[in-house]
């Protein structure tokens, strides 16, 4: 009898223990294809993914931080099969790298977090050797897992469940976030993304706080690609034709297809336009084609990388795809938020905001 009691103890102490025990705070996975390639979300290519921790890119939104000893685990779909002659480097973000957001905006390695995999459980996982907070250098926080590197194999189109978990110290999820993968069959017919290779390393050109009517110090930032993946060069904007294209109501995009550094859409190509967005009311504002130093456009393909980043990676030299916009504020506070477009691909929205007085 006492032993039926003593056991009977135990078990409801074990119970009530798994009771207390708080629950993995559960949270959706926003996944994207990476911004620095046009064909890191298609079947049979190098994997290309960013993993959206904290979807929101506003700087003011505060991103993640993790202790000593805390992981990331991203538990990678069978099917994204492992490309065995890419090592994983544990001490460089070869393989995989964290982001405050935006791109090229990464929060650093070197003595902050190491990188591994598990090949039995086809997880890859960012542990922290040391705290790694919110604030500071690392501002606003860790928001994005970017997977690079050609450290695996996209499968089959279809849409793969794919998870990230974060776990204690001991091993223990203190949150999980559950998502899907979409790999396309091919590579779009034309694809933008934003960049801010032409910007020191670090500096983000979206989300600026600009005063009314003067332009924004930082130009806003795309790569352009085209057909086959192609880079798409000699493009830059040209005023809006309400006529032909009523949806570009912030300009067109426009390749100079004769040369003659002329944009005129009645004779070049128009590859697309921006959407123009504005506080109700604001007059002023434009988006319009940095300028070389002879008062031209400045093109896509002639932006020069910023030379924060070695020669050997292109810093100081003429981007391929690069197209560098200079904004401008209207004469309104609020948020301004041009949507830029290809026409038969995707989009991406800017925000730049004037600060009430």
């Amino acid at each position: 009898m006492q032993h039926k009691t003593l056991v009977s103890i135990a078990v409801s102490a074990a119970l009530g223990a798994c009771a207390t025990a708080p629950a993995p705070v559960a949270r959706s996975l926003m996944t994207a294809p990476a911004p620095i390639t046009f064909d890191g979300h298609v079947a049979g290519q190098a994997t290309d993914y960013v993993f959206l921790l904290v979807a929101e890119p506003n700087p003011a939104v505060p991103g993640l931080g993790l202790r000593a000893g805390e992981s990331l685990r991203l538990a990678m779909p069978s099917a994204f099969k492992r490309n065995a002659p890419v090592a994983i480097s544990a001490d460089t973000d070869a393989n995989l790298v964290l982001t405050k957001g935006w791109p090229q905006g990464a929060v650093r390695l070197a003595g902050q977090y190491r990188v591994g995999y598990d090949e039995k459980t086809h997880h890859v996982t960012v542990t922290a050797l040391q705290d790694i907070p919110a604030g500071g250098a690392n501002a606003p926080g860790i928001k994005v897992i970017h997977l690079r590197g050609r450290s695996f194999v996209n499968p089959m189109p279809g849409d793969y469940p794919v998870s990230v978990t974060h776990a204690a110290a001991d091993g223990k999820p203190i949150a999980t976030w559950q998502g899907q993968l979409k790999v396309l069959d091919d590579a779009p017919a034309a694809r933008l993304a934003p960049t801010n290779f032409h910007l020191a390393p670090g500096v983000n050109g979206d989300y600026q706080k600009v005063a009314a009517g003067q332009v924004a110090p930082n130009h806003l930032g795309l790569l352009l690609w085209g057909a086959q993946g192609a880079a798409l060069n000699g493009v830059g904007i040209a005023p809006r034709d309400l006529t032909r294209f009523a949806r570009y109501t912030g300009g067109l995009l426009v390749q100079d297809t004769n040369n003659d550094r002329r944009l005129d859409p009645a004779t070049d190509k128009v590859v697309g336009g921006i959407i123009g967005s504005a506080p109700q009311g604001a007059t002023g504002q434009a988006a319009t084609s940095a300028l070389a130093a002879d008062g031209t456009p400045l093109l896509s393909g002639e932006v020069l990388r910023s030379t924060g980043y070695p020669a050997a990676a292109g810093g100081g030299k003429p981007n391929l795809g690069l197209l560098a916009i200079q904004f401008k504020t209207g004469s309104l506070p609020g948020l301004y938020r041009p949507t830029v477009e290809l026409i038969g691909g995707n989009s991406y929205q800017f925000t730049i905001e004037v600060p009430a007085r």
